[in-house]
């Protein structure tokens, strides 16, 4: 029996490399070149410069070239492809491993829910890996098909959390915006539906300002700890949490401003509330002395009832019913209870 022959070995690159979503080579003045698939494993083993490699986790074959064929540490091809999606930064050896928040990408434009990059740099690589499409790596990939340059990985990943605060910016702009709508159909009109908008609001900015807080002082606990052997991508980080502390500051802002607001429609729903129970308890109070005559005088079917042998006599009692009501609420007018 004869065994089919084995396929070409750029055949097993392209196929092993399925989930890699682009690649780029940048040489030493930070400009980029396009690497295809089944070149990656050339150009990683004697590389011009460096080299971002970026994967779909979600494609299986990506998972396993990682897995087994990266040329990085084994905690770092865990970090990549492993199941944890903690945010985290650390140094093993040469290597900066870590995952950062970034916005998912919906068609065209930022979502407002948070994904995850992970990637693993060295002087002469960066691996970054997404399980669903990323907005800041988008519009970085962008930049530099455009022309941009950037002469280290660290570059890229200042590149990539830039646009991150960026569009976290825009998004508490925009929940600035939907509060000021709030605010002023507030100040108009009674409470409506501004109790559910209010609530999205609020939501949204607690998970957002949640993962910003927490990459800020990741940043700022991991800086330090590169100072003694990465200089330079210590000052990068440093440069990275000063921006986040501003981010952090405008969410913050936006999530004060939301939680007084909630507090002013609570206290105006309240009163709004009370109002319609002294309504209920007004009616309750005139409609009982007219009932307390209709139902219970005139309701005992006495023989000397008033008004029995009277023409108009039923007249006589709905006006003696209504005049006890009105003196009713004339009297809680007068003791000043409405």
């Amino acid at each position: 029996m004869v065994k089919a022959p084995a396929p070409p070995e750029k055949e097993k690159d392209q196929s092993a490399l399925i989930g890699l979503v682009w690649a780029f080579q940048f040489a030493t003045d930070g400009s980029a070149t396009p690497i295809p698939a089944e070149r990656v494993e050339a150009v990683l083993a004697a590389p011009s410069g460096w080299v971002w490699l970026h994967f779909a986790l979600t494609d299986a074959r990506a998972r396993r070239w990682i897995s087994e064929r990266a040329p990085i540490s084994e905690h770092a091809r865990e970090a990549l492809a492993g199941a944890d999606d903690h945010l985290h930064l650390d140094i093993v050896g040469a290597e900066i491993i870590g995952t950062i928040p970034d916005l998912h990408r919906d068609l065209a434009e930022a979502s407002d829910e948070i994904a995850r990059l992970r990637f693993v740099m060295t002087d002469r690589m960066l691996i970054s890996a997404r399980r669903t499409p990323l907005h800041a790596v988008e519009v970085t990939r962008r930049a530099v098909e455009s022309g941009q340059r950037f002469s280290e990985a660290i570059n890229l990943i200042d590149a990539i959390m830039d646009q991150f605060a960026d569009a976290i910016l825009h998004l508490a702009q925009r929940y600035g915006d939907q509060l000021d709508q709030i605010e002023e159909r507030l100040a108009r009109d009674d409470p409506g539906d501004e109790r559910q908008q209010l609530g999205r609001v609020r939501l949204q900015t607690v998970r957002v300002k949640r993962y910003v807080t927490h990459v800020r002082a990741l940043l700022h606990r991991f800086e330090p700890r590169l100072q003694p052997v990465h200089q330079r991508v210590a000052s990068a980080m440093r440069a990275l949490a000063l921006k986040l502390d501003h981010v952090d500051h405008e969410m913050s802002a936006v999530y004060e401003r939301s939680h007084l607001l909630h507090d002013e429609l609570g206290a105006k729903t309240a009163a709004l509330t009370n109002r319609r129970l002294l309504t209920l308890s007004v009616l309750q109070a005139c409609l009982l002395p007219p009932t307390l005559v209709s139902g219970g005088y005139f309701g005992m079917n006495t023989m000397d009832l008033l008004f029995k042998e009277t023409a108009n006599g039923s007249l006589y009692a709905a006006l003696i019913s209504l005049s006890a009501g009105a003196i009713t609420y004339l009297g809680l007018r007068w003791f000043r209870a409405l």
